[in-house]
């Protein structure tokens, strides 16, 4: 079986569509959406089955360090020892992220081939995942970046599209990679069945991914992978006082966030020259929504978060998660979520809607007199 060298997680994202559960102190990938575990330690988890061969490196924001440290502390020491942490000063995005850990992770000569996957999402099971990306890394060493393409059960217009070409052994080329669509748009990709959803997670090898990033995005490979002689060009991590983990940090935080903020999505997968997709044979959930939450306790056969704090009176498809005792009555198809001293009341199929509602409590004036008002922003 082929094996993957490191895994590379990313853990920077804000999680704002998750509020009031996810907070900028606390954001989406150490929240538990009700399964018993919190995101970050089931993908710390999964990356482990993979057995790395050198290990896992997470790169989050310097403000999140602390709570990553105290969710790998719970972790078996034996984990813990194949771990390690870079801070990004500033966010800028996943090709900035992506190029720092590849470049910081150079000095290792025969470390070869990568995977990256976010720190927030829900893929099972283990063991098929585990095959997939066997598979993936197969198609890298071809040279191609590999990403893994979902097969859509409905006209999604929350994700981006990867359309499928030629057939390779274990997956196919990229004929185009498509932004998220109308819902027009969404259902033709659905009826074509040619159509993936992007996941977000990549294999590659280091040579093909920095080839790629030197020729659509030199500014970054030059600041971050670059092996050039110029000192003031490359910008290099050094470790910092840590805990159980070493911890990384570029040396020149202004140079860090003078890097542009860009995906790796717009900086190299939709114009590489050798792009490939593997069909996932895994579930998968990228926690986007409370609407996806409540539709995974849906299917499940475990009572829903909240245990006998929740009562539901006449009140059908209602989701709840809360710190307190509630009482749904009368009403169908509702999300309740009480948590961080804030409250969200919203209609099943309207949580892409949060995302606004965050935003503009966050730029009110809080009122002082409130003492809920510190758990607002």
């Amino acid at each position: 079986m082929n094996r993957i060298d490191t895994v590379i997680i990313l853990a920077g994202g804000a999680g704002t569509r998750l509020w009031p559960a996810s907070t900028p102190t606390q954001p989406k990938q150490f929240m538990d959406p009700g399964t018993g575990t919190i995101l970050i330690e089931d993908t710390i988890l999964r990356a482990h089955a993979l057995d790395p061969k050198y290990g896992v490196v997470i790169v989050t924001h310097v403000d999140h360090v602390r709570p990553l440290q105290e969710a790998i502390g719970k972790l078996e020491p034996d984990l813990q020892a194949r771990i390690s942490i870079i801070c990004e000063p500033a966010a800028r995005n996943t090709a900035p992220a992506i190029a720092c850990a590849v470049g910081h992770l150079g000095k290792h000569e025969d470390l070869q081939t990568f995977l990256v996957m976010p720190a927030d999402h829900i893929v099972t099971p283990v063991d098929s995942f585990t095959r997939d990306v066997a598979r993936a890394v197969g198609i890298a060493k071809e040279g191609y970046i590999v990403t893994f393409g979902i097969q859509p059960e409905s006209p999604e217009t929350g994700y981006g599209y990867i359309e499928r070409g030629t057939e390779l052994d274990g997956g196919y080329t990229v004929a185009s990679f498509r932004e998220k669509p109308t819902r027009t748009t969404a259902g033709e990709y659905l009826s074509k069945g040619t159509f993936f959803w992007n996941s977000g997670m990549f294999v590659f090898s280091r040579m093909a991914f920095t080839d790629e990033l030197a020729t659509h995005a030199p500014d970054i490979h030059s600041a971050l992978c670059s092996g050039s002689a110029s000192g003031d060009a490359r910008i290099t991590l050094v470790e910092q006082e840590s805990g159980h983990v070493p911890v990384y940090a570029p040396e020149s935080s202004q140079a860090y966030a003078s890097l542009p903020s860009i995906s790796i999505d717009y900086a190299v997968m939709e114009r590489a020259r050798h792009a490939a997709v593997v069909p996932a044979s895994f579930s998968w959930n990228d926690v986007g929504s409370w609407d996806e939450i409540a539709a995974l306790h849906d299917s499940d056969i475990r009572p829903q978060p909240g245990g006998p704090a929740t009562v539901t009176v006449e009140s059908a498809r209602s989701f709840v998660l809360s710190d307190l005792p509630v009482a749904v009555c009368g009403v169908d198809d509702v999300i309740v979520v009480v948590k961080n001293g804030a409250v969200l009341v919203c209609r099943r199929g309207k949580s892409q809607l949060v995302k606004q509602a965050a935003a503009e409590l966050a730029a009110s004036p809080p009122d002082r007199n409130s003492p809920t008002s510190e758990g607002l922003l």
